[in-house]
């Protein structure tokens, strides 16, 4: 399954939907909560909605009440993950949140060309990798307050022409990005596509869609057309560095992730994780590159 959600033009918040349109389970609700330890969800609304008690911010925060989050609860099994991606969206539908994402965190000079978005893309991945993310979750919470998650960027090569169906991901011509989600990421393929590892054998992303744009490959031979993944990763504790440090396998001990700070040999800033469970692809986007 996968689901293609086009620009919604000037709808971009949450509340401007009517209530027909709100498909809203209480029972459903209720028994999601109600599996949901108090101490966290409160944790969460005091970091992200500044401990906001209103009806607004109460709702925002809970997928199972969000219309824009229903075919989404059927892509994805991490009751966790959506209520990060809730919690990222704000008020704010989704695929508007993420297209404005995608725009702010563009950095990289406009003389390599002006993107301008075709269309937000959901997959159905397999349970497994959101069940192995929900359980590396729990397991950094026994050491950590928090599992510090992040929307990040990846660049891939997408093979797919169309944008309406992508490729068949158990077939021998399927593409990277296509594999990737529906399957999650296989360590054992990092960094297949760039001789250099800076930060040794991991799984690479960036804050900046910029910087994951100069990793992605015209999309299916088309010259200006491009995709890259949001994704949600739990870096826990972050070893932060200057140097390149292309003999690792693993983080520094007692650390869960390297952060790349920009420095004398880095211009932008990068995240790499060294376990496949620590991250979901949550969607791709796919944009034209326009020269000025």
């Amino acid at each position: 399954m996968s689901l293609n959600t086009r620009k919604t033009g000037n709808l971009s918040n949450l509340w401007d939907l009517s209530d027909d349109e709100e498909e809203i389970d209480s029972k459903g609700s209720e028994a999601s909560w109600n599996s949901i330890p108090k101490e966290e969800f409160e944790k969460i609304k005091a970091k992200t909605r500044q401990g906001c008690l209103c009806d607004r911010c109460e709702r925002a925060i809970d997928p199972t009440v969000r219309p824009d989050f229903t075919s989404l609860m059927k892509i994805f099994s991490s009751e966790k993950l959506l209520r990060h991606a809730a919690i990222f969206a704000g008020t704010r539908i989704i695929n508007e949140k993420i297209v404005d994402h995608f725009h702010t965190t563009w950095r990289h000079p406009m003389h390599m060309g002006v993107p301008n978005v075709e269309c937000v893309s959901f997959m159905k991945s397999d349970k497994k990798v959101c069940q192995r993310f929900d359980e590396y979750m729990s397991e950094l919470l026994l050491i950590l307050d928090d599992p510090n998650i992040k929307p990040l960027w990846h660049g891939t090569t997408v093979k797919c022409k169309s944008l309406e169906k992508p490729c068949d991901p158990n077939s021998t011509e399927s593409c990277a990005g296509c594999n990737i989600l529906s399957k999650g990421f296989d360590i054992t393929r990092s960094g297949s596509s760039t001789p250099f590892k800076r930060y040794g054998s991991g799984i690479y992303f960036a804050p900046n869609s910029s910087k994951a744009h100069s990793y992605a490959t015209p999309r299916g031979g088309a010259g200006d057309l491009y995709t890259i993944l949001l994704c949600f990763v739990a870096l826990g504790r972050c070893h932060t560095t200057i140097d390149d440090m292309p003999y690792l396998n693993e983080p520094p001990y007692p650390c869960h992730s390297v952060h790349g700070r920009v420095g004398h040999r880095l211009n932008y800033e990068e995240y790499v994780i060294y376990r496949p469970d620590a991250v979901v692809p949550f969607a791709s986007i796919t944009y034209r590159m326009k020269n000025w």
